[in-house]
């Protein structure tokens, strides 16, 4: 049975012993759910916030008391939680103490994860509001967006809904996270540990940030499974009330996000105590994620997919790597060509054979869309595309899709676009174009290019091939070595044709439908 361990915080809050009564009544297998609650309360004034309500099983609630004098804010009772409470189950929910949930919400949630589809999914949301004691807001697909940088220049989230009855089949990508909904593998927190130093305002979009570098994947759940009280008993002082130098802890705690985020430079020590514990990761960077999540934090500049939370499918880490090497190598020119930034193989002169034979073959085979997997520059076959009905470019270097479509964009049935062959589905064409690519990756993504070529629906692929390679070395993606797809591991048949491309390189036709 799937365990779930649910981190609840709570400081001075009545509704606790209610969110732990719903959060096991309404779970469809309770004896799979395991609380930890870190009291933060005053004996004798807060007793009616640490009752374990009756028909909770005792042996499922685990707990710390603190007296509130001696706590530290949101961040550090989370992280106490965690790191104190938490045993060894597979799921992690972190929720405040002010919650109410939905009929079956354990079940729900693990369907939810599954349709995510990875195993680094992460559901997260600001939940449905409810007003106690039990009275529930109307469904809505609630997803995260950039709400406005606050006065320390710290990214704040809002919660979009859209009409529940519209929403979608499945959870959708998302950069952002609420630290009151968060459903996540129990990995997630061994990888990214809670941030004990922070106070409260920041956690999100540090914790988003960290969660995106180490290669997890937020997504809003499209079913509602729990509901939060936005409201306060005012009977119960909070934390900044009980605590004058609340103020203090709040300037650094932002200074600290800053410092992470790379929007200033803190020198403090204590700021920045044991940040690289609770740092970046390296699966993907912070410039990717800022360009994922259409943000600049260090400008403080929200873009248009930010305010209306609609994100693409979150990118694998391998393919931001290999994008990080091609990148390098267009923007330095590292193959040394006056002509083209694609390299001397893509020059003019170096395509004048293997032009000719293409012009032939596109006639004989009946080419008239054409896939160039890895077109570079589309210096050396410019003027062959024109020719076809459709010629559809795609590179793994944004900067490259974005520059051809500003030069050949206007031609007629001309399309760009930045994708990692390896990994995305190609578009279909009659053809998929491959030249001088393959050779610069490793083994492993050479195979899984083939499969994605085979997958597209073409009928024929066009890729280099070389003489003379009886068995494929492997490499690290980015560095050239010749490869002979007869060869193993990759054993394609022998080409049906084959268009001389320079000494001892070909450019080979197979059938793939």
């Amino acid at each position: 049975m799937t365990r779930i361990f649910v981190s609840i915080a709570s400081y001075r809050d009545p509704e606790t012993p209610a969110t732990l009564r719903d959060l096991f009544a309404k779970a469809a297998q309770p004896e799979r759910v395991f609380a930890g609650v870190l009291w933060q309360a005053v004996p004798g004034d807060d007793d009616d916030c640490m009752v374990l309500p009756a028909g909770i099983p005792s042996d499922n609630v685990r707990g710390i008391q603190v007296h509130p004098c001696e706590s530290m804010g949101a961040c550090w009772a989370r992280h106490r939680i965690l790191t104190e409470l938490r045993g060894a189950e597979e799921f992690v929910l972190q929720i405040d103490s002010h919650m109410r949930f939905a009929p079956g919400w354990d079940d729900k949630l693990l369907a939810m994860w599954a349709l995510c589809g990875s195993p680094r999914a992460v559901l997260s949301t600001y939940p449905i509001p409810y007003t106690p004691p039990d009275i529930l807001g109307a469904p809505s697909f609630a997803i995260l967006t950039a709400k406005a940088f606050n006065h320390r220049g710290v990214l704040m989230f809002l919660a979009r809904a859209q009409d529940y009855s519209l929403r979608p089949a499945k959870p959708q990508p998302n950069p952002f996270i609420s630290a009151g909904f968060l459903f996540v593998p129990a990995a997630a927190f061994d990888e990214v540990p809670y941030d004990g130093n922070l106070y409260f305002i920041g956690e999100e979009v540090s914790m988003a940030a960290r969660l995106w570098t180490h290669g997890w994947d937020v997504h809003s759940p499209n079913e509602v499974v729990v509901y939060h009280f936005y409201g306060r008993n005012t009977e119960r002082p909070t934390h900044w009330a009980d605590n004058s130098n609340w103020k203090h802890r709040d300037e650094d705690s932002l200074s600290r996000v800053r410092h992470l985020l790379g929007m200033e430079v803190c020198t403090d020590p204590k700021v920045i105590a044991n940040l690289a514990q609770f740092g970046l990761g390296t699966a993907r960077t912070l410039a990717e994620y800022e360009r994922y999540a259409d943000v600049d934090l260090r400008r403080q500049v929200i873009g248009p997919a930010a305010k209306c939370g609609r994100f693409a499918p979150h990118p694998a880490p391998a393919s931001l790597a290999t994008q990080r090497i091609f990148t390098r190598i267009f923007d330095d020119n590292a193959w040394k060509s006056w002509e083209t930034q694609s390299g001397s193989g893509s020059t003019r002169l170096a395509a004048s054979a293997v032009l000719a034979g293409l012009a032939s073959l596109f006639e004989s085979l009946k080419i008239r869309t054409l896939v160039d997997a890895g077109c570079g520059d589309v210096n050396w076959l410019a003027d062959l595309s024109a020719s076809l009905e459709i010629y559809f470019g795609v590179d793994i270097v944004e900067r490259l899709a974005v520059q051809n479509s500003r030069i050949l964009g206007h031609r007629p049935g001309h399309f760009f676009k930045a994708l990692d062959i390896a990994r995305d589905t190609m578009p279909k064409a009659d053809a998929i174009l491959c030249r001088n690519v393959l050779s610069h990756l490793c083994n492993a993504d050479i195979a899984a290019a083939l499969s994605q070529f085979a997958k597209s629906g073409a009928t024929w692929l066009l890729a280099t091939t070389h003489d003379g390679v009886t068995q494929n070395q492997n490499t690290a993606t980015g560095v050239w070595r010749p490869v002979d797809l007869a060869a193993a591991p990759f054993l394609l048949p022998v080409p049906q044709h084959r268009i001389p491309d320079g000494k001892g390189r070909w450019l080979g036709v197979w059938r793939l439908a």
